[in-house]
């Protein structure tokens, strides 16, 4: 590679931060806060467990955290999915969905979005699953999660 499409590169990278997404305006939503929720199904001869932690902040950035392990009774099959997005901004949100993004031209990610809390009797709906508020100390070390 030439040094100059190297120094252009370079300095591509460096100036990153400035195209990064401003995260909406979220002041005072009832959304703030930590938001949890663990169940453990059993369907035919297979369990499912899941975990889902969400952290929303009042600068407009959302940390979740989704765990969802899947076992075969029998002995079988075991496999699991993980997904942990830290503290991205809010590029947009509804009451519907809420969409999660770093850069412009980075992958977004959908949260769609059920009940509010001021509507849930103090339940969130996100991906269809109910979370209820916890504190602060109560967080999830989510990354020290597995299938247990």
């Amino acid at each position: 590679m030439k040094p100059v499409g190297l120094l252009a590169i370079m300095w591509l990278l460096a100036g990153c931060d400035q195209w990064a997404v401003t995260p909406e305006d979220i002041s005072g939503q009832p959304i703030i806060g930590h938001w949890y929720y663990a169940e453990r199904v059993r369907e035919g001869d297979t369990a499912f467990f899941q975990r889902l932690y969400l952290h929303v902040r009042g600068d407009g950035r959302v940390l979740y955290a989704n765990l969802l392990c899947r076992t075969a009774l029998d002995g079988g099959i075991d496999s699991h999915s993980r997904l942990v997005l830290e503290y991205m901004p809010i590029k947009r949100i509804s009451v519907k969905t809420m969409v999660l993004q770093q850069f412009p031209l980075t992958p977004k990610f959908q949260l769609k979005l059920g009940a509010w809390p001021d509507q849930g009797d103090g339940v969130f709906e996100v991906d269809g699953l109910p979370l209820e508020p916890i504190t602060a100390e109560a967080a999830p070390n989510y990354s020290a999660w597995d299938c247990d």
